[in-house]
């Protein structure tokens, strides 16, 4: 009986040591994940990058483009079509803004015309004389409006203040995009990361497999183990089946939110991810909602719109106001057949009083229905205030609750390795059997997956208060960001 067990002991150990021999995750000493929580070894990191980014170039077989959050930056605001439309809008309400300006300009032009006159006429209403004579007119004219049409006045002004708020939109459109890009960009690299945990839980799998056949084999184990560890390599090849994919439609919505071809597969260049506090702890929700107030540019928007409504409602007045224009003619006229033409000059005022359309009624309608729009607008602004501050409430506690998360995370990380680590040994003396192996293994993926998403989810959390708060910026985006951009360089990790 010694004999047996002492047999048994020794395929056990041998299968481990073989395992540790070929460098596979068995031997935890292989499995730094811990130790990148801890310290920042470039040189590893580099190596321990080149081997995942080779993995996922064969499982994708695709060109990656590295990037950094810099760099998508950097491109989108050079190719995104969004951007640009807004910007196209915002030089549309400038120059209609100029437009509505050039009625403080005179009114001048030339104008010349030639007749054919043939007919008869009757000289002191009794003598028929028959003429053929061709009158001409060479003049200039001006009309300049002392009082004009009032109705510009205010045009004007309402025109002044939709182009300052398509300004503000502008501004808007451009924080949402870096925004979106942002986001993009932390979603992709959690999906990078997640594919490293998931190769290495393959990994485990396998040589559990490989573990289980050969105690079958030697009559240790059992038949339902062998099928247990089939089952759990089965499961990890389809998630890591299905990360790849989700990996490969992050990228091409990265791509398309910085304006790329969506089969240009971009790729964040960093191994790891840590929180990067973008928005600091000492600023409360109410703090942070009276920045938004001051700087959002969506409210900044509402309120011009609402201030060239109010003008829009004032023009309806003018319809009973008076215009007073000056005119001015020099003209030369004559006919042909006398050979030369006579110069003339006409000074002139034209003065009209309306009183408003349709008698007034039309007038005063349409200032109602103006009037309801305009109350309506500032109800939408009173509605965009309340909403900014429920949305800084809930990315500020995001925010919070994914910080606290972080550090939960990795202390389940840290306990999972270190249960896995007994079960093995447990597994190995006799004290536990293959599923508490199995047990172990899922809780320490599951852990470490869910420190790299808590990480990505507070990261997100502070870029939507920056976004939520009006401060997003490049600038503000890569405060605490330190990885060094690769936009037009070679790609470090190629040979």
């Amino acid at each position: 009986m010694t004999i047996v067990f002492a047999g048994i002991f020794a395929c056990i150990l041998g299968a481990s040591f073989a395992i540790a021999d070929d460098g596979l995750i068995w031997n935890y000493k292989n499995d730094d994940f811990l130790d990148y929580l801890k310290t920042d070894d470039e040189k590893k990191l580099l190596e321990r990058q080149k081997k995942l980014d080779d993995e996922i170039k064969r499982a994708l077989d695709v060109n990656l483009l590295p990037v950094n959050l810099e760099d998508c930056i950097t491109i989108m605001l050079k190719n995104s079509s969004t951007l640009k439309i807004a910007k196209e809008n915002k030089e549309e309400a400038k120059w209609t803004y100029a437009n509505s300006m050039t009625f403080l300009l005179p009114d001048f032009y030339y104008r010349y015309q030639l007749q054919d006159v043939r007919g008869e006429i009757l000289v002191g209403s009794v003598l028929p004389v028959r003429l053929h004579v061709n009158p001409v007119y060479s003049g200039f004219s001006l009309t300049y409006p002392i009082l004009g049409d009032w109705r510009q006045f205010f045009q004007a002004a309402s025109s002044r203040n939709l182009y300052k708020a398509a300004e503000h939109n502008f501004n808007r459109t451009r924080e949402e995009l870096l925004k979106t890009v942002a986001t993009n960009y932390y979603e992709l690299l959690s999906s990078k990361l997640n594919i490293e945990v998931l190769i290495i839980n393959l990994r485990d799998r396998q040589e559990q497999l490989r573990l289980m056949q050969a105690r079958h084999k030697i009559g240790v184990g059992t038949k339902y183990d062998v099928l247990r560890a089939q089952a759990e390599l089965a499961k990890a090849k389809t998630e890591l089946i299905m990360s790849l994919n989700n990996l490969r439609l992050k990228q091409a919505a990265l791509a398309d939110s910085m304006g790329l071809d969506v089969m240009i597969a971009v790729y964040p260049i960093e191994g790891q991810v840590k929180p990067v506090e973008l928005v600091e702890k000492k600023y409360d929700v109410e703090n942070l909602y009276k920045v938004a107030l001051s700087l959002r540019q969506d409210v900044k928007a509402k309120e011009r719109e609402i201030r060239s409504l109010n003008y829009l409602k004032k023009m309806n007045y003018a319809d009973f106001a008076p215009q007073i224009a000056l005119t001015y003619d020099y003209a030369r006229q004559g006919t042909l057949q006398l050979g030369n033409l006579r110069p003339s000059t006409t000074w002139g005022i034209a003065a009209v009083w309306p009183l408003g359309q349709k008698l007034g009624v039309g007038t005063m309608t349409k200032e109602k229905a103006d009037a309801a729009k305009l109350k309506a607008a500032e109800y939408d602004l009173r509605r965009l205030k309340g909403d900014v501050k429920q949305y800084i409430l809930s990315s500020y506690y995001d925010s919070a609750s994914a910080l606290q998360k972080i550090e939960s995370n990795k202390k389940e990380v840290e306990a999972a390795d270190e249960g896995l680590r007994f079960a093995l040994v447990g597994f190995e003396v006799g004290t536990n059997d293959f599923l508490d192996v199995l047990d172990s293994q899922t809780t320490k993926t599951q852990a470490r997956v869910q420190l790299i998403n808590s990480t990505i989810e507070y990261n997100k959390a502070q870029v939507n208060l920056l976004y939520e708060t009006g401060i997003i910026s490049p600038k503000t985006l890569l405060r605490c960001y330190n990885t060094p951009s690769v936009l037009n360089q070679k790609y470090r990790y190629e040979e």
